[in-house]
């Protein structure tokens, strides 16, 4: 009786969806972009709710291909963004789909930063039919970060995924050759266990086709998953119309060929992947399912809608309630015992699934064995670190005070960090001086407490905060980088950003027992033994060039000089001088040298280099200079005018 009523309701909604077109055309010009009262771009009849353009992200650090373990053959990250300090974009050379790089955002767990030994369990957020290839619907249209900001447990956000339905494909179609199960299951795993520290606790959720998939994939892969949530998922797949009206929404989102997929309606791949047939393997699973009416209560005091439903919302709804009505029949014939909420109102839109997320946390939580203290924020800021965050500029709390670097105390905001110690007082953090102070190894690093909070540089055009042994500065075009406290004076005394070198664009790095530091203009060392010298301008691009402190020159043993016509530098092992008309060139001590030094150097009959001193082949050494060479060979130098 139920298949009957099924079909004819069906038809019926079928028959409403193809109109919607010719519907929707007078009013086009009126729709606004609130994804209540618009459907996609192709005002079709798939999910039809294809998620804005999202703002487009600067990461604040890019992890360039980090070396992550136990990965599968032909698996790697080519690259990690940190778009906040809790969100990063991971970039993933894929086995399975080798095409692209694929793409999977993750909001880390409160307490990534706080507690670096710990481990987290996953919620996986699964998108729509009309899934972009930038950025997933979730982060774009509901408040999923905000939401999951004081909670302790790692979003797993896969980007992608156009008609996907998240499954493996029998064959290409449209320029794609999905294996997404294989992707999510196989390789995407290893990468959340030895990079981003899982304790092997999910769930999965999805809304509309990633209802279907969630439940698709917790009961193909039930060693994986805790817990599975469908959110106006379509969990009856094969019953009479439902490929047909697959094969449409597909075909109308992206131009996708259901045969593709799974194959011939009433194939095998069909009957594998319908989640009523499949939901005995669902047992010992905490299962929530839940699906509005199809009503449009927009303007109703306990409406969470922001505008009125269109008519393809209306009849995708009632399509989603009815397949997930008869997946609730299948579970009642087993020992899988869903938690079905099903609403007396509501349509296919986000802002129903962004209420369903939040009603459905309660259930994730307990299915992840997830302390209370973990499960959201109960806490206020006191003392020094309330005075130092009452602006609200980093937002509310997310967790009390904790101990840093045995003395000091911090608390983690949903914008920010404060940090606190007896000897700096209280300064809130946040941003890409945050990441790069937590990157750093934050209190307990070398650079210690802050002593300020971000403030900004005179020129206006960055950003810098003062901490007990350094500073780190920032502008939109250079990022994030710390200046150790004595190399920070140095390039003080030389104005700041205001000098000749710039802003930092990468960080001090250790040679010997010396240290280097690159910025825009040129270098600024610590030598071994302490003091600390600019190389800058044409010398400093030579220096570059070189490799700096590491190259055959090693570190300068004092600044620029001027000389009558150019520059020179000196460095322990050898010099650099340039000219407007020679350029730089760098000539090592010894025997050439000295030679040069005995006929005036620049200033004497050979003039300036022209080429840096290099090794003749059969063996020994030359140099040009702009009036003849200099070779020296089995220990002679021998001079060549011209």
């Amino acid at each position: 009786m139920r298949d009957f009523r099924t079909r004819r309701i069906f038809a019926a909604l079928a028959a409403t969806a193809v109109v919607t077109p010719l519907m929707m055309a007078p009013n086009a010009a009126a729709q606004s972009s609130d994804l209540s009262s618009a459907i996609g771009s192709s005002n079709g009849i798939s999910d039809g709710l294809r998620p804005s353009d999202p703002p487009k992200r600067t990461p604040i650090e890019v992890d360039k291909n980090p070396q992550i373990p136990n990965l599968p053959e032909g698996v790697s990250v080519d690259r990690i963004e940190w778009l906040t300090q809790r969100r990063v974009a991971v970039f993933i050379k894929s086995a399975a789909m080798p095409e692209q790089l694929m793409q999977v955002q993750i909001l880390l767990a409160r307490d990534w930063h706080s507690n670096p030994g710990a481990k987290f369990p996953e919620v996986w957020a699964l998108d729509g039919l009309r899934a972009r290839d930038d950025e997933n619907g979730w982060t774009i249209e509901t408040n999923i970060e905000q939401f999951y900001a004081d909670k302790n447990v790692n979003v797993i956000l896969p980007v992608g995924g156009e008609s996907s339905f998240y499954a493996d494909w029998l064959e290409p179609n449209n320029g794609k050759n999905y294996k997404w199960e294989t992707f999510l299951t196989k390789e995407l795993v290893p990468i959340l266990n030895n990079e981003f520290r899982s304790n092997h606790k999910r769930a999965v959720v999805g809304i509309s086709m990633g209802g279907t998939a969630a439940v698709n994939l917790a009961e193909r892969n039930p060693h994986l998953f805790d817990f599975v949530g469908s959110f106006s998922g379509y969990l009856d797949t094969t019953t009479t119309g439902m490929p047909a009206a697959i094969k449409a929404a597909q075909m109308d989102a992206g131009g996708y060929n259901t045969d593709a997929m799974w194959g011939p309606a009433g194939s095998q791949a069909w009957v594998d992947h319908d989640p009523k047939l499949g939901i005995e393997a669902l047992e010992g699973k905490i299962v929530y399912v839940s699906a509005g009416s199809g009503r449009d209560d927009f303007g109703s005091p306990e409406s969470v809608a922001k505008g009125a439903a269109n008519p393809a919302g209306k009849a995708l709804e009632v399509i989603s309630r009815l397949s997930t009505q008869t997946f609730v029949d299948y579970a009642n014939r087993t020992n899988v015992k869903p938690v079905v909420k099903f609403r007396p109102s509501g349509v296919h839109s986000w802002e129903y699934w962004q209420f369903e997320m939040a009603q459905a946390w309660p259930y994730i939580a307990n299915a992840l064995n997830l302390p209370e203290g973990d499960r959201g924020a109960q806490c206020a800021p006191i003392g020094a670190i309330a005075e130092a965050t009452q602006s609200g500029v980093i937002g509310n709390c997310v967790n009390d005070e904790y101990v840093v670097a045995e003395h000091g105390r911090a608390q983690d905001f949903r914008g920010g960090t404060a940090f606190w110690s007896p000897e700096t007082g209280a300064h809130a953090l946040f941003g890409a001086i945050l990441a790069k102070y937590n990157g750093l190894g934050g209190a307990t690093g070398w650079l210690g407490f802050p002593t300020t909070g971000e403030l900004k540089t005179p020129d206006g055009k960055g950003r810098f905060v003062h901490f007990q042994n350094g500073s780190i500065y920032w502008t939109a075009e250079t990022g994030a980088y710390a200046i150790p406290g004595d190399m920070f004076k140095a390039w003080g005394e030389k104005g700041y950003e205001t000098s000749t070198l710039g802003y930092p664009v990468a960080e001090a790095t250790k040679v010997g027992e010396g240290y280097v530091q690159k910025f825009q203009g040129g270098f600024l060392t610590r030598n071994p033994d302490g003091k600390n010298f600019l190389v800058f301008g044409k010398i400093g691009e030579k220096y570059g060039e070189m490799g700096a402190a590491t190259s055959a020159l090693g570190f300068p043993t004092g600044n620029e000089i001027a000389i009558k016509g150019g520059f020179f530098q000196q460095f322990e092992k050898g010099n650099i001088y340039w000219s407007p008309q020679s350029g730089g060139h760098a000539i090592f001590y010894g025997d050439i040298f000295n030679e040069w030094g005995k006929r005036g150097y620049e200033q004497g009959e050979l003039g300036w280099p022209t080429s840096d001193m290099k090794e003749i082949p059969a063996g020994g050494l030359t140099i040009d200079f702009q009036h003849g060479s200099l070779d020296q060979v089995n220990g002679v130098v021998i001079a060549r005018k011209r």
